[in-house]
C-alpha cells in the first residue's frame, strides 16, 4: 500500500523539533510494509529529499528569503501579520495545488492522508482528481477553531470538499465534538502516542523537581504554574524545571525574577531527545497547566503528559480540551481547573508530600499509555482505516 501524507511542516534536518510524533507514526507504518511519502512545504528554499528512509516532496511557494510561513509557528498566526503574509499564504495554496497535482499525476498512491484539513483539504481534492485514490483526513483541533472564528468564510468550501473524504479521523473526543458544523460523516478517534517513550528497562528516580516541557506560548499556561509554585516553594524542597522555548519565555523569566524565584526555577530551553528523557525519568511530578488562550486555542490532546506517563511519573493537568482523554482525575493523575493557580499549588503540594499517592498515580498512568496510547495499537487502527477505504 502506498500512502501520501500531506502535512504543513516536516523536519528540516536531523534533530529538528518539528512533529516528532509524526516521525514515529511514519516509522511504524513503514515497518508494517506501508510505503509512506510526505508532501509538504519548503522552508527558505529547502529542496525535496529523503528523511530517515521516507521520500519528502517539498514545494516552493515564494522567494527563498520569505519562505517561512510554516515551521517556526502556525501559518494561521502569520497570516494575520500584514499584507505580505497574506500574499505568501495565497502563493502557498496556489503553488501547493500545482505541485500536488503534478506529483499525483506521476506517482500512484492508494491513500492521500491529509493532516490539518484546513487548508490542506484543497490539496487532497486536487490529488484525488489528478489520479484516483482514497482520501483520509485527520483533524487536530486548532484548524477547527480557525474555521469557527478566524476563517468563517471558508467554512462552506471545507464542508463541500469534506464530502470527498472516505474517512475522517480526529485525535481526541474534544476535536471530534467540534466537527459537528463541518460534517455529518462518522468520525473515528485515533490519538497519537508519545514521541519520547521510556525504554522498558529504564530506571527512574526522584531528584525533587517539578517538570514542565513544551512550547512557551500562552495556551500552555506556564505563568499559572510559576504563580502556583510561588505559593508553595517554602513548603517543599523541589525546584521547578521548565523545558522549552517560545515567545512567552522572556515574560516568564521576568515573572520568576519578580517573585524572587530565580534560584529555584530552571529555564532549560530546548533540549535534545536524550536529555528530555532524563528530565522525564528523574522528575517528581509533571505538570501541564494548559488554558484557553485569547484566540480560543487550547491543548489538542496533551501528548507531552503521555511522555511523562510512560516513565511512570504522576501528572497534574488542566481539565480542558483533549487532556481529559489522557488523564482521569484521581485515577492516573490529578486534574485542576484551568488558570486556577491555587488549585494547581494544592495539587503539586499534595503529590510532593505524598509519595505513595504519587507512585500509585504514576503506575496507573503508565498502564493507561500501554493500554490506550501504545503506538502499535494506534498504527494498527490507522492501517485498518486504510484497509477499510480500499
Amino acid at each position: 500500500m502506498r500512502v501520501l501524507y500531506v502535512v504543513t511542516a516536516f523536519p528540516r534536518y536531523e534533530g529538528d523539533v518539528i512533529t516528532p510524533w509524526l516521525l514515529e507514526e511514519i516509522r511504524r507504518l513503514l515497518k508494517r510494509g506501508i510505503a509512506v511519502s510526505v508532501f509538504t512545504s519548503s522552508y527558505k528554499g529547502l529542496k525535496s529529499g529523503v528523511f530517515r528512509g521516507t521520500p519528502v516532496f517539498r514545494f516552493r511557494y515564494f522567494l527563498k528569503k520569505y519562505e517561512n510561513l510554516t515551521h517556526e509557528e502556525m501559518a494561521a498566526d502569520r497570516f494575520g501579520r500584514g499584507l505580505r503574509y497574506k500574499l505568501v499564504s495565497l502563493c502557498y495554496i496556489l503553488f501547493g495545488l500545482k505541485a500536488i497535482y503534478e506529483l499525483c499525476r506521476h506517482h500512484q498512491y492508494d491513500i492521500i492522508h491529509i493532516h490539518w484539513p484546513f487548508p490542506h483539504i484543497v490539496f487532497g481534492y486536487v490529488a484525488k482528481k489528478a489520479r484516483p485514490a482514497k482520501l483520509v483526513v485527520t483533524f487536530y483541533g486548532a484548524e477547527v477553531r480557525w474555521l469557527r472564528v478566524k476563517f468563517r468564510l471558508m467554512t462552506g468550501v471545507v464542508k463541500y470538499l469534506l464530502k470527498e473524504a472516505d474517512s475522517i479521523i480526529a485525535i481526541s473526543s474534544h476535536t471530534a465534538a467540534g466537527l459537528d458544523f463541518l460534517t455529518d460523516k462518522p468520525v473515528t478517534i485515533i490519538p497519537f502516542g508519545a514521541a519520547c517513550q521510556a525504554e522498558a528497562e529504564a530506571r527512574t528516580r526522584d531528584e525533587q523537581y517539578i517538570l514542565f516541557a513544551g512550547r512557551l506560548v500562552e495556551r500552555k499556561g506556564v505563568k499559572f504554574l510559576i504563580d502556583a509554585f510561588s505559593r508553595i516553594h517554602n513548603e517543599i524542597p523541589h525546584r521547578l524545571v521548565i523545558v522549552g522555548d517560545g515567545p512567552e519565555k522572556d515574560n516568564l523569566m521576568v515573572q520568576a525574577a519578580r517573585l524572587g524565584l530565580c534560584p529555584r526555577i530552571v529555564f532549560a530551553g530546548w533540549v535534545p531527545q536524550h536529555d528530555l528523557k532524563a528530565y522525564f525519568r528523574n522528575c517528581t511530578v509533571f505538570v501541564n497547566p494548559s488554558v484557553l488562550d485569547k484566540r480560543g486555542d487550547t491543548e489538542m490532546l496533551g501528548v507531552v503528559q503521555l511522555e511523562a506517563m510512560t516513565f511512570g511519573k504522576p501528572v497534574i493537568a488542566s481539565r480542558i480540551g483533549g487532556i481529559v482523554d489522557t488523564v482521569s482525575d484521581e485515577v492516573n493523575g490529578l486534574l485542576v481547573p484551568p488558570g486556577d493557580a491555587t488549585s494547581l499549588a494544592q495539587a503539586i503540594l499534595r503529590l510532593a508530600k505524598n509519595r505513595a499517592l504519587a507512585r500509585r498515580l504514576g503506575k496507573k498512568g503508565r498502564e493507561t499509555v500501554l493500554e490506550k496510547f501504545d503506538w502499535d495499537r494506534i498504527v494498527t487502527r490507522i492501517a485498518r482505516v486504510y484497509e477499510e477505504c480500499n
